[in-house]
């Protein structure tokens, strides 16, 4: 493949978005580049209390507006090797500016998919930073421009994504789907694994899932200790004509503590407009840090590569005695309001 023609159609394809899609195919290679970019402000009074990347307490401001915006981008690539077998690579990272001003660093950068595969009849095996097999249930809650799918990314074993995971996936002409992953010295000195089984015919989904982890946590009296977690998954959906649902129950132990989370998720579509609400809780016996609950409502309106979107969250979690709004791990304890536009190419 000629590289150098690869780097001038990346660039072009950043100068000029709405031409980017394949920049580069023969008769069995495709190179894609796609990502947004998109303007977010947030306002609410937890950003008038200032962090650092640790979390701890540097400052108190006056304004309650925080400026979240980013940029993603992603390259991928297809070989078909053969009838029965086909090859596969993608690299995806999210640039923000960095906030934190003891940092020399303009800008922070997410890598959020790093990973190569190969494509069967028999089933696809990917290696990388990727998406968790469970990732296939949690994203049928997460499904706003803002506020869902908070309540499963306490350990990298049920979190959207995680490094150094060999999954391996399968989808039947029935609409039966079957993943499986582990995960090995991830992130916090971790190891874990999970699986994921899901039906779907028709309008109507259903799934259960499972996975485990072994893993330090920051939060603890000693971040170098290890402790055992494990979640399993129960969830559903259904869509009739412009109208979106779904809910996701899980239940298990977070670092040796019995825990239970809720993530609900409803939309109406109508014409370029989306109305949506959703509702998040998390609550661990033994760890008030971790508890997190809110509804949402938003309003969102798409025109072809153009989103303009507006998200408020209702807090429902009362700061408990002893503890400050920052001390919460998962979410802040305060009302918010983003605005946001996007374009996607």
């Amino acid at each position: 493949m000629n590289i150098k023609f690869i780097t001038l159609a990346v660039a072009s394809s950043i100068a000029f978005p709405v031409s980017a899609a394949t920049v580069y195919k023969d008769s069995n290679t495709d190179f894609e580049i796609g990502g947004r970019v998109e303007g977010r402000a947030n306002f609410s009074d937890a950003n008038k209390i200032e962090t650092n990347d640790n979390g701890d307490i540097i400052g108190n401001g006056n304004s309650s507006y925080e400026d979240m915006s980013r940029v993603r981008l992603n390259v991928q690539g297809k070989q078909e090797y053969n009838q029965d077998i086909s090859f596969v690579g993608r690299y995806e990272f999210e640039l923000t500016e960095q906030t934190d001003p003891a940092s020399d660093d303009e800008v922070d950068i997410n890598t959020r998919h790093m990973y190569v595969g190969a494509e069967t009849s028999m089933g696809n095996l990917y290696y990388g930073h990727q998406n968790n097999a469970v990732t296939y249930l949690t994203d049928w809650t997460d499904m706003a421009e803002t506020y869902s799918g908070y309540t499963n990314e306490y350990t990298v074993a049920s979190a959207d994504r995680a490094k150094n995971v060999i999954r391996y996936a399968i989808t039947t002409p029935e609409g039966i789907t079957f993943q499986a992953d582990g995960n090995f010295n991830s992130d916090s000195q971790s190891d874990g694994y999970g699986v994921a089984l899901a039906y779907e015919v028709n309008n109507l989904g259903v799934g259960v899932g499972y996975s485990a982890s072994d893993q330090t946590y920051r939060w603890k009296a000693d971040p170098n200790l290890k402790h055992d977690s494990d979640t399993y998954y129960l969830t559903a959906k259904y869509s009739f004509e412009g109208f979106y649902g779904a809910a996701l129950y899980q239940g298990g132990k977070i670092a040796d503590s019995d825990f239970y989370a809720i993530d609900a998720f409803a939309s109406y579509t109508f014409g370029d407009n989306m109305v949506d609400i959703s509702y998040n809780k998390y609550s661990a016996d033994d760890y008030v840090i971790l508890d997190i609950e809110f509804i949402a409502i938003e309003y969102a309106r798409y025109m072809g590569n153009f989103a303009a979107y507006a998200s408020y969250k209702f807090n429902l979690v009362d700061v408990a005695s002893g503890y400050t709004s920052v001390d919460y791990i998962g979410d802040n304890t305060d009302d918010e309001l983003m605005l946001g536009v996007r374009y996607s190419f």
